[in-house]
């Protein structure tokens, strides 16, 4: 994709780089990269310098982390003939995270060595930056020079960088050096050296760069494109004020490959007010000085320029209605900057939050959902301010009433003009209460819904408070929408280590039969929660830990730990199994469980008011045990014991399968059971509680002890997971469904608990167990668990019952 042209009246050599996808980026790169190196050793076998900065951004960095890994994994280089020279880097920051130095590090150094290639730290030349700002810049101006007299050449072979949306590379930034001529002479003199920048508006302000000279001499640059940065390259682009057109009368490239089609969002570019941007009064005198970094080298160097593709045919809007709301700023849109940040939301894409100006007085305008809302979550998650400006320049606010049609209609009128003539894709995300669901859905159909491209609803539990509320929210929902379009999250169902549930069962054909009541005694799922209700009291009170809890967070864990193998892993085919498994659980009767309320509960200040209208002491269950039976062949009389409260021990979500105890006196009969371990949270882990022959010269062969086959899957992750959030989320921009939770999967589980949940709530219902705060719950909840033959075993495998305080 090599074009020469002829950019205004600039002579440029030019090539296009434009990938897939993130990771196709990071792959075609190192590819070129490791091209040009071994080109290079063909002909001599001095060393190849390479440039490589960091670039700004929490998103950037990471493309460049990646891109970086991939160069340090290709193994046809000869890394004995390679110096690395860090073309800047960040001056008295104390995070490492924001060092350049330790980002090659963690990348290219760290592919090295897992690959076992040495490479000695003196072939990566750094500045010294526990010298004075000053010092530094001259220490390195020095050894960088030293490093090209020794190699015989005045600048790296190659060299990369990303451009910023102001237009810098490097730390090389406009704002700063247009604030002086002697700056710009520094920047583009004839000397090779280090300089002293300064930024206002990236993460860490004092930086150390190498200068537009050393850049200038090297060999070939490669520059990033990506989001925020479509103005900065328009910039450069149109400074020619004319099109591309071929040099010695060659034909046009194709719109496939011209460098004039940089791929963008299927519109023109919206022109910002930037302190860079030329005057028209600027004389010709002046150009030079106001030049961009990357339109200088382009009159002097063969670049590449370097890109995710862009969707040129469809645009999508993420709408958030209740963008005011606590769930709104403290889950929904935190998951989509971190989506943001990395780099896997489609490139057309608007984010558009809504919310009643009349309930949020306060919310008026973008900068007041930004400011007033979103940024004290968002800074929680990255604080770099580059990457706090991209997001903002996607996002959108709309005042949105209900209750007023016309406001739904301008709604209606923005998400067309963000398609701008493009597919009109639209997500709904409603972080609204329940009983909003039915207008929204309504008032999405009839006055919000796009002349084409798909509609998506998000849809928050609850759904429903029973099955009758369930079947009514059901059919409002299905008047409007289409089942596949409907979207019911349960955050539980996108935990990595539930996730992995399905893959440990049917990936591994051993679990097979392990799986099965021959081998099962019996089965435990355990919710606990070592804070009480406090700040929510009210909202609880009128659900319970069954409703909050059980029938929905605990209940869908349960249908993956029992169903069959679904016949593919497509969402329909996953979801009938998991209503199977429903369909086949019976009723819980009051006589199966125990409920319970910890002390102090009815001294909440909320708690109070509602027993003051009500006219008694709530009864509402903060703890219950309850234990179900599912009739089918593979789990026929296999009790399951579902446990879940509040204010207890620990946090903690566990779930357990109990294996059957080999027959009293047979061999080994006196041993504890084994017992597989999934753990949700906290500190998500795998294990296999065995037996195995106590070690040591004097043991005996009967002589055993309880030992732990540790499923370590983490060891081998790296960052961090994704939250629960993201990956729902995410999914539903792909439209992956199996994630959520069908109509007729909701339905299920209300019948299950139903028939308890309106004894527990009838006037004659017996009184909750009260519990000390901290603790395991009610005495009683032990001894029904006990009576279902779960055993607690001590970390020797001394056996004892639920009560018994084991680690």
């Amino acid at each position: 994709e090599l074009q020469v042209g002829c950019f205004g009246a600039m002579s440029v050599h030019a090539e296009r780089l434009i990938a897939a996808s993130e990771h196709d980026l990071a792959e075609r790169v190192s590819y070129y990269i490791e091209q040009k190196i071994l080109k290079f050793h063909e002909t001599t076998k001095k060393n190849f310098i390479l440039g490589l900065s960091g670039t700004n951004g929490k998103a950037r960095r990471e493309r460049a982390k990646e891109v970086f890994a991939s160069v340090g994994k290709r193994e046809s280089i000869d890394w004995n003939f390679v110096r690395i020279l860090l073309l800047d880097e960040r001056f008295g920051t104390t995070d490492v995270e924001d060092s350049n130095k330790n980002l090659v590090e963690n990348s290219l150094l760290k592919a090295l060595e897992e690959r076992g290639v040495k490479f000695p730290k003196a072939h990566f030349l750094t500045p010294n930056t526990n010298l004075s700002w000053e010092d530094c810049a001259a220490d390195y101006t020095r050894r960088m020079q030293e490093l090209f007299e020794e190699e015989g050449v005045d600048g790296p072979m190659l060299f990369t960088a990303g451009l910023g949306s102001d237009g810098s590379l490097a730390s090389i930034f406009p704002a700063w050096y247009n604030k002086s001529d002697d700056r710009w002479k520094d920047l583009i003199g004839g000397e090779v050296k280090v300089l002293c920048t300064e930024t206002k508006d990236f993460e860490v302000s004092k930086r150390v760069t190498v200068n537009l000279r050393c850049l200038r001499n090297a060999e070939q640059g490669i520059i990033f494109l990506g989001a925020g940065t479509e103005d900065a390259w328009q910039q450069v682009y149109s400074t020619s004020h004319a099109p591309w057109s071929p040099n010695h009368g060659e034909e046009s490239p194709s719109d496939d490959v011209s460098f004039g089609s940089i791929p963008r969002p299927g519109e023109e570019m919206q022109a910002k007010k930037m302190a860079w941007r030329f005057s028209k009064t600027t004389t010709e005198e002046d150009l030079t000085m106001l030049q961009l970094p990357l339109e200088y080298l382009m009159e002097h160097k063969y670049v590449m320029v370097a890109q995710v593709q862009r969707d040129v045919k469809n645009h999508l809007n993420l709408v958030v209605f209740g963008a005011g709301g606590d769930l709104a700023k403290k889950k929904t849109f935190p998951s989509i900057f971190q989506l943001h940040l990395s780099r896997v939301l489609p490139s057309n894409l608007e984010i558009v939050g809504c919310d009643d100006p009349t309930y949020h007085t306060d919310l008026k305008s973008q900068e007041d959902l930004m400011t007033h809302r979103l940024m004290p979550y968002l800074q929680k998650e990255c604080s770099k301010p580059s990457d706090l400006r991209d997001f903002s320049d996607n996002l959108q606010f709309v005042p949105v009433n209900f209750a007023d049609v016309e406001t739904v209609r301008t709604l209606h009128k923005q998400l067309q003009a963000n398609a701008k003539g493009l597919t009109d894709n639209r997500i709904f995300y409603l972080a609204l209460p329940p009983f909003l669901f039915a207008s929204a859905v309504k008032l999405i159909r009839e006055e919000c819904w796009p002349a084409d491209g798909y509609v998506r609803v998000i849809v928050e539990k609850p759904f429903g408070r029973d099955l009758q509320s369930a079947q009514k929210l059901g059919a409002e929902l299905s008047a409007y929408l289409k089942e596949p379009q409907i979207f019911r999250i349960d955050h539980y169902l996108a935990k990595n280590m539930v996730l992995n549930i399905l893959t440990l069962r049917f990936a591994n054909r051993e679990f097979g039969r392990l799986f099965h009541a021959d081998n099962v005694a019996n089965i435990r799922i355990t919710f606990k929660e070592d804070i009480n209700v406090a700040g929510r009291a009210g909202y609880f009170d009128g659900y319970g830990i069954i409703r909050d809890v059980m029938q929905n967070h605990l209940l869908q864990l349960l249908t993956l730990m029992l169903m069959e193998a679904p016949a593919s892993l497509r969402p329909e085919d996953v979801r009938d199994e998991k209503v199977k498994v429903l369909k086949q659980m019976r009723t819980v009767k009051m006589s199966d469980c125990v409920v319970g309320q910890y002390e102090g509960y009815q001294d909440d200040e909320a708690i109070q008011e509602i027993n003051k209208k009500k006219g008694y002491k709530s009864k509402c269950p903060t703890f219950a045990v309850c234990v179900l039976y599912l009739d089918n062949e593979r789990w026929s009389n296999v009790p399951i014991i579902m446990k879940a409260g509040k204010s207890l021990e620990r946090r903690s979500t566990i779930a357990r399968l109990q294996f059957k105890k080999a027959p009293s006196h047979s061999l080994f009969g006196d041993q504890p059971q084994n017992e597989l371990v999934v753990r949700i949270q906290p500190d998500e882990a795998i294990y296999y509680r065995m037996l195995a022959k106590t070690p040591g010269l004097t043991a005996k062969t009967h002589e055993v002890q309880r030992t732990m086959l540790d499923l370590d899957l983490r060891k081998n992750e790296v960052g961090r997971l994704p939250d629960a959030y993201e990956k729902l989320i995410h999914d539903v921009v792909a439209g992956e469904s199996h994630n959520f939770v069908r109509s007729d999967e909701v339905e299920e589980g209300w019948r299950i608990f139903d028939p308890l949940l309106k004894r527990l709530e009838s006037p004659d219902a017996p009184e909750p167990e009260t519990y000390v705060q901290g603790t395991r719950g009610p005495l009683k909840a032990d001894e029904l668990i006990n009576e279902q033959g779960y055993r607690r075993y001590s970390a020797a495998g001394v056996s004892g019952y639920a009560q018994h305080d084991f680690s």
